[in-house]
């Protein structure tokens, strides 16, 4: 039986996350050999990453690729396809503080650390006091910074820390009220090549149909905001019995002072049309002068 060759990136997290793909496509397939190859990109961004990964695909030298949802761009590559989204865990973002443990806590002027313009804006739309510093490396180099003073608190996605067993470092889960997440925050995708059969059917295995649903919404709504995958807008999924999807997004200015948010409720099998309507709406209320203002940076 042929040897099913997993491509991951070399960051701590997508190693964690993607032995525990292979942990649950052994546990389904336990007669198919898996191999990890580690995919190396020539920059550190994650849109890099994620074109390596899609490079090897299509060069036949990977089967599966597993991503963070949220770096997956939205545009799609032809001969590649997703085809599985496991179970999402967690997609609140969390806050690490080094003495205060809520947002409200953090004293005028605390230096917070965020890694995305989505992130920036809308804690300045909550707390506009807050000084907002650039976050650089892995969590773990992140925690290292906090541990060493240079913040008072970070903000990171709640999933990586709980894929990571660090559980005990989130002092707080983060409202969606007041930090929507990035599309796909939480959960990981399995791209595959069309036409392998066999690696689809592999992979599809680990498919959770709800979570798909969900972020099929939210990627539509970025897609249809047509401002790229790094811009000052979150949107968050949800469903209510198997039938009814609620997606709330958000478009925010980079600086936070404005803010437009609001939500569709539909039929979760219109989800990526759903995803399109949101983000139309937001546009013709004033969130197209607000991407242009990020694009124009």
């Amino acid at each position: 039986m042929r040897v099913i060759v997993i491509g991951a990136r070399a960051s701590l997290l997508a190693q964690a996350q993607t032995r525990w793909v292979v942990e649950r496509l052994k546990e389904n397939w336990p007669e198919t050999e898996f191999k990890v190859r580690t995919v190396q990109s020539k920059h550190t961004s994650e849109g890099s990453a994620a074109e390596a990964l899609r490079q090897a695909l299509s060069k036949r030298e990977v089967d599966i690729a597993v991503y963070s949802l949220k770096h997956l761009p939205t545009q799609e590559v032809p001969g590649i396809r997703l085809i599985a989204v496991p179970k999402r865990v967690e997609p609140r973002e969390a806050l690490v503080g080094r003495s205060a443990k809520r947002l409200e806590e953090l004293p005028r002027g605390a230096v917070v650390g965020v890694n995305s313009l989505r992130r920036k804006a809308q804690l300045l739309a909550y707390r506009s006091d807050l000084s907002i510093r650039d976050l650089e490396g892995d969590v773990d180099d992140r925690l290292t910074a906090l541990g060493t003073g240079e913040y008072d608190g970070m903000i990171i996605g709640a999933a990586s820390l709980l894929r990571l067993d660090l559980r005990n470092r989130i002092d707080q889960l983060i409202d969606p009220e007041i930090v929507l997440p990035a599309p796909g925050q939480g959960a990981l995708g399995l791209e595959v090549r069309l036409g392998d059969d066999w690696a689809e059917e592999l992979a599809y295995s680990l498919n959770h149909r709800a979570s798909f649903v969900r972020v099929t919404a939210e990627r539509a709504f970025l897609r249809a905001l047509g401002a790229g995958d790094e811009c000052a807008a979150g949107a968050l999924a949800t469903l209510e019995g198997d039938d009814t999807l609620v997606l709330q997004g958000v478009v925010a200015s980079p600086d936070g002072r404005e803010l437009i948010r609001a939500e569709i409720e539909g039929d979760a099998e219109e989800a990526a049309e759903l995803g399109h309507d949101l983000a139309q709406d937001l546009l013709s209320e004033g969130g197209r002068e607000l991407l242009g203002a990020v694009q124009s940076r």
